[in-house]
């Protein structure tokens, strides 16, 4: 694709990639979109590299968002791997993202390995009891089984929830933009959300 500087730093602006891999992509790419899948593609394999590091997630804040009519607030555990990170502008506006979210759409846990093994298991069996599973062939059923799992807790996990500001986004998928930018795993530890008169 014949693309201009202009091109790269527009490209630059919408997805926040380096001036090395916009190019890249821009010569790789027959149109803008397919410049951005690649990117986009980059930036999930990066993050995955990073996620599976092992290192540890130490450092980091703790941040909080208390809405103005003060009757609903978040405190957030959000944490990295060193406090250069911590300190960075785009670990912050995630964190600032995140606690938005939280109140917002609140979550019961953070990732869906958090649901416990026991209320997957009565969610299943409520799925498996349903009349219209009858109609699936039994070669799918488990496939449609844990789609159906997948919807249903997609409201309750932090990391399966569209984003609030862009629906088209998970949160997870904005953790992970994060991690491929900073280069560094971070992972949100805990949250609490408290609402005025709610036990």
């Amino acid at each position: 694709m014949q693309y201009t500087a202009a091109d790269v730093k527009k490209l630059r602006e919408e997805t926040g990639a380096t001036f090395v891999d916009c190019k890249t992509a821009l010569t790789e790419a027959k149109t803008w979109d397919e410049a951005i899948n690649i990117l986009e593609a980059k930036s999930s394999r990066k993050a995955e590299k990073v996620s599976g590091t092992g290192r540890e997630t130490k450092e980091g804040g703790i941040f909080s968002y208390v809405h103005h009519n003060n009757r609903v607030g978040v405190l957030l555990e959000l944490n990295c791997s060193t406090d250069f990170v911590a300190r960075s502008d785009s670990f912050r506006q995630l964190a600032n993202e995140l606690t938005l979210q939280i109140v917002g759409l609140p979550p019961t846990y953070i990732s869906y390995e958090d649901v416990p093994a026991e209320v997957i298991e009565e969610a299943r069996k409520a799925v498996l009891e349903d009349p219209s599973m009858a109609r699936v062939p039994e070669a799918r059923r488990e496939d449609v089984v844990s789609g159906k799992l997948k919807k249903q807790f997609g409201e309750q996990v932090l990391m399966m929830q569209p984003w609030v500001k862009d629906d088209s986004v998970t949160v997870g998928e904005l953790v992970r933009k994060v991690i491929a930018e900073t280069g560094e795993n971070i992972i949100v530890r805990r949250f609490s959300r408290f609402a005025l008169g709610e036990e």
